[in-house]
């Protein structure tokens, strides 16, 4: 349930910052005309770990210290697929900075005195082959989330805001793309059949935003260790954020026809309405006008005429639907954490 996460290591001794700079490498920019110096910092992204995945350190004056970033579970078990418990958080942290003072040659502070900047929190809905996956993200793709930027890719979908920013996408695309030829290859291919069946839904909290969401001045290790309080965040965001937008833009097959012949002329409505039957229903189709039965600019225009004026999600042209939704929970009772117990539960 816990991917990316950021820490401040403070460091009140400027002198000390310093002279721990020596271990990163400089990046400057001047401005070419006057001359001066624009911005200047120190960064690394150094391999750690048994699976040597990288970790990003960059110095900072303000606040003074160093950022560190890094993905838990690509550090603690080389990929991601597989998730890591919040309670696995101190025994993860304790080796790091055991990795870190050597890399760095110096005793840093304790890791329960670094404040936390961003938390990325994650679950794995599994489902009982690809088609099905590869349906609960389509269907996933077709919500709106209002006062979010919207962007849909072909196998994801990501609600970006300033605070906090939403994501849903299928792993096993993801998987293959960035991380498969970095594992050895007989458990990157059981990785990749399991991530196949996988929708990974992941949440990802900015440092002040998650400080008001908890009701802390300042967040820190022990306060992200509970399994109990990041699921409940999950769920959270699941069901009152995400699910409460698509309960609220579901209506029935007469209430589309009705809105879209309201709006335009007879012959526009039911182009219209066949298009949308057939582009968010229809896969066979939908592949079709994807590689040139339609042309782009026509399906944009096409796709910004329903949303214009406001055709939610038809629960009469889904009768899957309610079945995915049932599926779509946290805690799920099919979900797994690592990749050993997937196979077990199927022996």
């Amino acid at each position: 349930m816990i991917d990316t996460i950021k820490f401040l290591i403070p460091m009140p001794d400027i002198n000390l910052v310093e002279q721990l700079k020596s271990n990163l490498m400089r990046f400057r920019k001047d401005d070419l005309r006057t001359g001066k110096m624009e911005f200047e910092f120190f960064s690394s992204n150094i391999e750690l770990g048994s699976y040597h995945r990288t970790v990003a350190i960059k110095s900072t004056n303000v606040p003074q210290g160093f950022f560190i970033e890094f993905s838990v579970p690509k550090y603690f078990k080389g990929n991601n697929v597989e998730m890591i418990y919040p309670h696995q958080l101190p025994e993860i942290l304790s080796r790091l900075y055991d990795e870190l003072c050597e890399y760095m040659n110096y005793k840093l502070a304790d890791i329960y005195t670094w404040p936390i900047y961003r938390l990325d929190v994650c679950y794995n809905w599994i489902f009982k082959d690809t088609n099905e996956a590869t349906y609960a993200m389509d269907f996933l793709r077709r919500i709106d989330f209002p006062r979010k930027k919207k962007y849909i890719y072909d196998t994801s979908v990501m609600y970006k805001g300033t605070a906090y920013t939403v994501k849903f996408y299928a792993k096993g695309s993801e998987f293959q793309a960035h991380d498969f030829d970095k594992i050895e290859i007989n458990r990157a291919m059981a990785l990749q059949a399991w991530a196949d069946h996988i929708v990974r839904f992941e949440v990802n909290l900015k440092r002040v935003y998650l400080q008001d969401f908890l009701g802390l001045d300042k967040v820190y290790l022990k306060d992200v260790i509970a399994d109990n309080d990041i699921t409940d965040i999950l769920k959270y965001y699941l069901e009152k954020k995400v699910f409460f937008y698509l309960n609220a833009n579901s209506m029935t097959d007469e209430n589309i026809k009705q809105i879209l012949f309201e709006n335009f002329t007879k012959t526009k409505a039911t182009r219209l309405y066949q298009f949308y039957k057939d582009y968010y229903f229809n896969e066979e189709m939908k592949n079709m006008f994807v590689r040139g039965g339609l042309n782009r600019s026509t399906i944009y225009r096409y796709k910004k005429d329903l949303k214009q004026i406001g055709i939610g999600i038809s629960i009469d042209k889904m009768p899957e639907s309610k079945n995915i939704l049932e599926q779509l929970i946290i805690p799920s009772p099919t979900s797994r954490f690592d990749l050993f117990d997937s196979i077990i539960n199927k022996v």
